[in-house]
């Protein structure tokens, strides 16, 4: 054989050898860099979920893909794991998480505003500041019954105007910010249903009264399923609603967007892990990932 070719051959050989080994050492070192150091410290996941009739949770089912009817002896709305620590609002949700470093939760973006007990995680890569990117992105609605009152057109002329400079604030607007020239109607409004709208209302509804001085509203934190059937029943004028409207509640309500509002998934400030999936969040909200080291093997 001519030894030019078996030289060639060798050489070929050799690279291709070469590149083998660098492409498994290469494969070896991307799945090394996506380990967290101090993982399996934490232990035991605590999941921290929101009360069955809360906006936060349906949403958050939804975005992560466990939503639907619950399993067998489960009479939930969703696939929650039935050894998630259950709360009834934010701030509970924020002093559990806080409290234990091997703890994980979920709550609306402006609610950890100030809070440095916790942290926020990305999810898919991407951060809860980047809008509508995000993938726990969700709009909060302002819902109500039949014809509009002078003082309910008007109040909600103003969210969706001169209002959405307060939204603008923590959350994303959902119409340009205009002048308002209040038409001054007397009466009182009753507002009621989402603790994760209801701060965001409660700043709407003071800087209206100011203009509207003839105004007075109360706005009533329970949750947004208990908003939107107090609202068809006519025991208040506006239900607030931090989730999409089921079926049967569009067609006896009527219902607007007042912002947007990004779902974070929270961490005790000192938790490694900085970066979660969808599939991820599943999994430790339906009680299939038990251990934090369990996200070192996915």
């Amino acid at each position: 054989m001519n030894k030019k070719y078996v030289k060639t051959g060798i050489v070929l050989v050799s690279a291709l050898l070469l590149f083998s080994g660098c492409t498994q050492s290469a494969g070896n070192l991307s799945k090394e860099s996506h380990m967290v150091e101090g993982l399996k410290e934490l232990g035991t996941i605590r999941v921290i979920s929101r009360e069955d009739g809360s906006g936060t949770r349906s949403t958050f089912a939804e975005l992560a893909g466990f939503q639907g009817e619950g399993e067998v002896g489960n009479n939930h709305s969703d696939l929650t794991t039935e050894n998630a620590v259950i709360v009834n609002n934010a701030d509970e949700v924020i002093r559990d998480v806080a409290a234990d470093i091997s703890a994980i939760g979920y709550v609306s973006k402006a609610a950890i505003s100030g809070n440095g007990g916790v942290k926020s995680l990305k999810v898919e890569g991407k951060s809860p500041e980047q809008g509508e990117k995000y993938p726990l992105n969700r709009d909060f609605y302002l819902a109500y019954s039949g014809t509009l009152s002078d003082l309910e057109r008007d109040f909600l002329t103003y969210v969706h105007g001169a209002g959405q400079e307060i939204v603008g604030k923590d959350y994303d607007t959902v119409a340009k910010n205009r002048s308002f020239l209040s038409n001054l109607a007397k009466g009182k409004l009753e507002i009621e249903g989402s603790t994760s709208v209801a701060p965001l209302m409660e700043q709407l509804a003071e800087a209206y009264e100011k203009i509207n001085t003839n105004a007075a509203i109360t706005v009533t934190a329970t949750d947004s399923t208990k908003g939107l059937t107090q609202v068809m029943a006519g025991k208040c004028d506006f239900g607030m609603s931090s989730r999409e409207l089921k079926d049967y509640e569009m067609e006896l309500l009527d219902y607007e967007s007042i912002a947007r509002d990004n779902i974070v998934v929270i961490v005790e400030k000192n938790n490694p892990l900085d970066d979660i999936s969808l599939e991820d969040l599943k999994e430790i909200y339906t009680g299939k990932i038990k251990n934090w080291d369990e996200l070192n093997q996915q």
